[in-house]
């Protein structure tokens, strides 16, 4: 038998315990901006279910074992042993085995992407944290197939949790295809009080104002429709700054074949000025000669597309990078690229912010490929990314994208819940039972 947990009581914002408290509703769906204690929440939903349906498994996912392991498992450890279960977890299985009124009960945890290898057990309920993560179709995949999985126990449950990622797998299932069997509670990042104020002032810093409606109002919003650079105006944008040969010139860089591209660029006061564009360069060699006619003399930054360290366009010794360093220029680059959708939200940051604060500027004059670039880009419908077909991101945005993912990269201290959440002073309590 348990230690009984009866007597342990959480204190929790208001969506919590509208998770927690709903036994009835089938599908179950908590979408909240980040840092709304989700993972928090579904950790003791978890613990919950188990105790409601003793002797049978549930399931619970992440999107990746990295998230399984380093939030995850350590947040579903807490809460079983903040309510006395007796339990012993095997690490090399992901499995919880519980004592439940002296039944062995498992707590099955698994990737969301590996979600195939869950279509074999029987459960009483399942929780899929972070579900817009992965790409919508496997979501749909994994959502239809598991719900199938729900055959034993009292009380039978899917729970779905997640920021809002755009139009994917959870606005479909609960707003496209809402039913009485499902029900969807709504959450943003102010409403938990107990995150510290330079939390949420950070976020509408850092992001453009596209990305706050669901990552701070947990809305579900098109992230990918329209124009790429939505807030780039050629007037508000514009800077009449010329290059100063007495300044450091930090570039931004593409490697395409026949058709390079670079973006000098002269920082001051946390702002960056796109002031001269090198534009369709053959290749790294002639790239090379350019930059060393232009910019004789000067301290030469270089922010480069990062699949330079592999690309060898004089021979096979010799990367791309390398000329470029053997030529004398300060190059600075990562292993690998950012995400493009990482890139595209730290130029947009710089473009304007949430609180139209604008910190790129273009000298329309001298970048005039690179502006018209910034107004027309649009997202490509099939993949919902930048269209490239239009070869806009040959003409200086991927080039620039570089150094602003860089120098000025989307930073979000994400805060784990459960440091703030436990010690809440709402009126509102919950007792697990069983």
């Amino acid at each position: 038998m348990i230690p009984t947990p009866l007597n342990k009581t959480l204190r929790l914002l208001p969506h919590q315990f509208e998770l927690l408290a709903d036994e009835s509703t089938k599908v179950l769906g908590l979408v909240s901006g980040f840092g709304g204690g989700k993972t928090f929440a579904v950790a003791r939903k978890a613990v919950k279910l188990a105790l409601l349906n003793p002797g049978c498994d549930g399931i619970i996912t992440e999107p990746n074992y990295p998230l399984l392991d380093q939030i995850l498992i350590p947040e579903m450890t807490e809460a079983l042993n903040y309510f006395g279960v007796t339990f012993k977890f095997a690490s090399t299985k992901g499995i919880f085995y519980l004592d439940i009124e002296g039944q062995e009960t498992r707590i099955i945890c698994r990737s969301m992407e590996k979600w195939e290898t869950l279509i074999g057990i029987n459960a009483a309920w399942i929780i899929m944290d972070e579900f817009d993560v992965v790409k919508r179709d496997i979501g749909l995949k994994a959502y239809r197939k598991l719900l199938g999985r729900l055959r034993v126990g009292n009380v039978r449950q899917m729970v779905i949790a997640s920021t809002p990622e755009g139009f994917k797998a959870m606005y479909e299932i609960f707003i496209e295809n809402a039913n009485s069997q499902k029900r969807i509670i709504k959450a943003k990042t102010t409403d938990n009080h107990h995150l510290p104020q330079d939390y949420i002032d950070n976020l509408f810093e850092e992001y453009p104002a596209e990305l706050i409606e669901a990552y701070i109002n947990g809305e579900f919003t098109n992230l990918t429709t329209g124009t790429v650079h939505k807030e780039f105006d050629r007037s508000l944008n514009n800077t009449m700054i010329k290059d100063d040969p007495r300044l450091p010139i930090h570039i931004g860089m593409d490697f395409n074949v026949t058709k390079m591209s670079a973006v000098g660029c002269l920082l001051a006061d946390d702002k960056c000025y796109a002031v001269r564009e090198h534009i369709d360069i053959f290749d790294t060699p002639e790239m090379v000669e350019v930059l060393r006619r232009e910019y004789a003399g000067r301290q030469v930054f270089i922010y480069p597309d990062a699949s330079g360290q592999s690309r060898k366009s004089v021979d096979a010794n010799s990367s791309d990078i390398k000329l470029l360093k053997s030529a004398g220029f300060k190059v600075v680059v990562d292993s690998k690229n950012p995400g493009i959708m990482d890139r595209v939200a730290s130029m947009n940051k710089m473009i304007c912010n949430s609180r139209k604060e604008r910190r790129f500027y273009v000298n329309t004059l001298e970048c005039p490929k690179l502006t018209s670039a910034l107004e027309k880009q649009a997202y490509d419908e099939a993949t919902q990314m930048p269209d490239k077909k239009s070869g806009f991101d040959n003409e200086g945005i991927d080039a620039v994208g570089y150094l602003m993912q860089k120098l000025f990269p989307v930073k979000i201290e994400r805060p784990k819940a459960r440091v703030y959440v436990m010690a809440g002073n709402e009126n509102q309590g919950y007792q697990p039972h069983g």
